[in-house]
């Protein structure tokens, strides 16, 4: 495993190739998708890709492709590899723990490899030997077996499953690291807001949040049940107030919860743009890790909203933090 300052000069080179705050509203503002994605295609994303204006899913997999072989070789620590990959892994070993029980292919169900290669996960799943891997995951496969022998599996009960595992995994991952442990919290309030106010109800709320989090039982009970105006009013001291009113300005007005998504989506780079000046210990390489995914999101958003016509100002207000060079953060 390298070094954290090997991983560090190797993030610091790489974070020169970014995209950057600029071009993205660039982009933004472009009259159509085909010009968008020439300003795209200036810049080599897609790591060699061909792929039109309306294929750009190709392009932001072989970038993400590309960064989590980079964090697999990099990262000077394989707990700090394993937190930033998590999703995947979790994303796939579901996928896979579905095809074995029904009986299907699951490479087409699963997408970038995280730290376990999918052929470990196929091998270790199929033969129910679930030792190689950390408790949250070994407890959610476990658990799925129950599920689809006991007939109780649906795409909702195994997802919810492997979603809490998740997050109860990144947890373990972060151990006393602050800064992997408040990434973590934000994503699982996050998570846990948008839970109880699509549900509207404490009881589907409770079936479904996700541990990690720092807002607890009364607090996620008022998310449920009460008010827009009551839960601003009952959550303006809440230190995720934030994540709150991102999510009520959406809800209020029936709207799926995009503000929210931004939120949490920004939350680590925010968190790190208070240390942007440091080199301590890992922190340049979890920064350019953060940015990168960031990236991946705003291409995303930025194609899918010139393509369906989304006003300009919605589409600047939708992207995610971005990189805008070594002196500043764009938000």
């Amino acid at each position: 495993m390298p070094n954290s300052i090997f991983a560090n000069a190797r993030a610091s080179v790489l974070e020169t190739t970014l995209l950057g705050a600029e071009r993205f509203l660039r982009m933004a503002d472009c009259a159509s998708p085909d010009e968008a994605i020439k300003i795209l295609q200036e810049t080599g994303f897609g790591d060699g890709t061909e792929a039109s204006a309306g294929d750009t899913e190709r392009l932001v997999e072989a970038e993400e492709k590309k960064l989590a072989a980079f964090i697999r070789e990099a990262s000077p620590d394989d707990r700090l590899a394993r937190f930033l990959l998590a999703e995947y892994d979790f994303r796939n070993a579901e996928a896979v723990m579905r095809a074995k029980h029904l009986r299907l292919d699951f490479r087409p169900m699963c997408g970038t490899e995280g730290a376990y290669p999918l052929s470990l996960l196929e091998s270790k799943i199929y033969a129910d030997d679930y030792g190689r891997f950390d408790a949250p995951l070994r407890c959610a496969l476990a658990a799925a077996d129950e599920l689809f022998v006991g007939g109780g599996a649906t795409g909702r009960t195994v997802n919810t499953l492997f979603t809490r595992a998740m997050y109860e995994e990144l947890m373990l991952l972060a151990g006393k690291r602050k800064e992997l442990r408040e990434i973590a919290s934000v994503r699982a309030d996050a998570a846990n807001i948008g839970v109880a106010l699509r549900a509207r109800s404490w009881p589907l709320t409770q079936e479904t949040m996700v541990p990690g989090g720092s807002l607890k039982g009364e607090e996620l009970r008022v998310l449920a049940e009460e008010s827009a105006d009551a839960i601003r009013e009952k959550m303006r001291f809440s230190p995720r107030r934030e994540l709150v009113c991102a999510a009520l300005e959406n809800f209020a007005e029936g709207q799926p919860l995009t503000l929210l998504e931004r939120a949490a989506d920004s939350a680590a780079l925010l968190l790190l743009k208070k240390k942007r000046y440091s080199d301590e210990g890992y922190l340049p390489f979890l920064r350019y890790c953060y940015y990168k995914l960031a990236e991946l999101r705003n291409v995303t958003i930025v194609f899918a909203c010139l393509e369906n016509g989304v006003d300009r100002s919605v589409v600047r207000a939708r992207m995610r933090e971005s990189y805008e060079g070594q002196n500043g953060y764009h938000r």
